[in-house]
């Protein structure tokens, strides 16, 4: 019967959700074939078990958000609301901090802000069914 919940879903929303589920397997996939990219950190670049947690909890939240996503949880908005914004804030201080070129954060910022007011538009649908 979960995936007659998954129907009710508008279509929008499961996109959003297969995309961020897409997003952690692929983040998943760079974390295990190079497991010495240190991922930059509010200007640093941790090392050793901080950095590989601080790299490990990204495809679990893209997995979370967007599995949420697809049965339009409540919990599922919030979630991805907070992560966006801590991405942004990342992302604005890798870029004052770290050297260029920053296209990728940039191209990264506008998306996030983007998503970020679609996702406030279809809020409602967010709601434990």
């Amino acid at each position: 019967m979960e995936l007659l919940k998954i129907r009710k879903t508008p279509p929008d929303i499961i996109f959003f959700g297969v995309l961020m589920i897409v997003s952690g397997a692929m983040d998943l996939y760079i974390i295990i074939a190079n497991p010495q990219y240190r991922l930059p950190f509010f200007g640093i670049k941790p090392e050793g078990l901080i950095g590989w947690m601080s790299k490990m909890i990204h495809p679990f939240i893209h997995f979370g958000s967007g599995f949420g996503a697809l049965y339009a949880k409540k919990w599922a908005y919030p979630l991805f609301m907070i992560y966006s914004v801590y991405g942004l804030a990342n992302a604005m201080t890798n870029r004052i901090l770290l050297p260029g070129p920053h296209r990728i954060r940039t191209v990264f910022m506008i998306l996030t802000v983007l998503v970020m007011v679609y996702l406030y538009k279809r809020r409602k649908v967010f709601q434990n069914k």
